[in-house]
C-alpha cells in the first residue's frame, strides 16, 4: 500500500510538471500607475510603443500601448471579446479616444467608474505595456504566450450567466 501511495504521489508529480511545461501562457500583472493615468489624459505616449483601441456600442472601453517587442493577439470569445484596432498616438486620434473614455460614464453603459491607468508587467517582470480603460480591468487582464505575443481583454463581458 505504502509503495501504491509513492508511486501515485510521484506519478502526480510528474503530470503536475508537464502541464506547467506544456502551458504555452503567462498570467500578465498588471498594476495602477497614475503617471500612466496622466501621461493618457495629457495625450502623450511612449514614442517606441504600438497603440491600439477597442470598444463597443458605447464607444471605446480602452487604449493600450505595447512595447514594440511584443505583439498584440486580438481574441473573441465567450466572455473575452477584444476588437483592437491600431492607431498612431501622435494623431488627433489619441485627444478623441482619451476624451471619450472620460466620459463614458453613462447610466446605460457598463463604465461607471473613473478611467483606470496601469503599467502591464511581462512574465520577465519588464514593462511591457501600458493601459489606459473605463474603470478598473478584470483580473486576469492580460497574459503573455510564446514568442512574445501578448493578449490583453481589460473586460470580461457579461455572459448573461452562463
Amino acid at each position: 500500500m505504502k509503495r501504491f501511495l509513492e508511486i501515485g504521489f510521484l506519478l502526480s508529480l510528474f503530470c503536475l510538471f508537464m502541464l506547467s511545461c506544456a502551458s504555452n501562457r503567462s498570467v500578465g500583472n498588471t498594476l495602477q500607475d497614475a503617471d500612466i493615468k496622466a501621461m493618457f489624459e495629457n495625450y502623450e505616449h511612449i514614442s517606441d510603443y504600438n497603440y491600439f483601441y477597442t470598444g463597443y456600442g458605447n464607444g471605446p472601453e480602452a487604449i493600450v500601448g505595447i512595447d514594440k517587442d511584443y505583439e498584440l493577439v486580438k481574441v473573441s470569445g465567450r466572455s473575452n471579446i477584444t476588437n483592437w484596432q491600431q492607431f498612431e498616438p501622435d494623431s488627433e486620434k489619441m485627444k478623441e479616444l482619451v476624451d471619450a473614455i472620460k466620459v463614458n460614464r453613462s447610466s446605460e453603459g457598463p463604465y461607471l467608474n473613473p478611467p483606470w491607468g496601469g503599467i502591464i508587467y511581462g512574465p520577465g517582470r519588464d514593462q511591457a505595456a501600458v493601459l489606459y480603460v473605463t474603470g478598473m480591468p478584470s483580473g486576469k487582464s492580460s497574459w503573455f504566450k510564446d514568442d512574445n505575443k501578448i493578449v490583453v481583454t481589460p473586460h470580461v463581458l457579461y455572459t448573461g450567466g452562463r
